[in-house]
């Protein structure tokens, strides 16, 4: 009976706290969330059109290679921004101490270059939030004890 009692206490201790989790699970709920405004942006891709033909001396050719490079971009970054996210999660679940740091400078850059934009929009608000959240559960004392423990 001690034997399965120790073996509880060592999976205990292998389990990351619940603050960590929620980090982790933030994380991933940033990535997704990327993805799925950067995909729903190609949905209203006739009105960003009718918008750039609207300025003054856009030809409708122009208008859509503009259209095109905009979404293309914006989905490029948001997949690397979700890949980069949901990928330091999992490093932090496994215990990588590093990608704590990492994920710290990624998310600085990333609220960096949305202040950069001046685009204060909703889902602009929603990553920011999602970002400094799981940011601060992750450097909160528990996680920083489980991340730092013998492994």
């Amino acid at each position: 009976m001690n034997a399965s009692s120790s073996d509880r206490d060592d999976s205990a201790a292998d389990k990351p706290p619940r603050v960590l989790r929620t980090a982790v699970g933030l994380w991933g709920a940033l990535a997704v969330f990327l993805i799925v405004r950067a995909a729903v942006a190609w949905v209203d891709v006739d009105r960003l059109h009718r918008r750039l033909i609207e300025q003054p001396g856009t030809t409708p050719a122009e208008a859509s290679s503009a259209v095109r490079s905009l979404l293309l971009g914006n989905l490029a970054i948001a997949v690397a921004l979700a890949a980069a996210y949901a990928g330091l999660a999992w490093l932090i679940r496994q215990r990588h101490w590093w990608a704590r740091i990492a994920v710290t400078v990624l998310t600085v850059a990333h609220l960096v270059m949305i202040l950069g934009t001046m685009s204060l929009s909703a889902s602009n608000g929603i990553v920011a939030v999602l970002a400094l959240v799981a940011w601060a559960c992750c450097w909160r004392a528990e996680s920083t004890e489980w991340l730092n423990g013998e492994r």
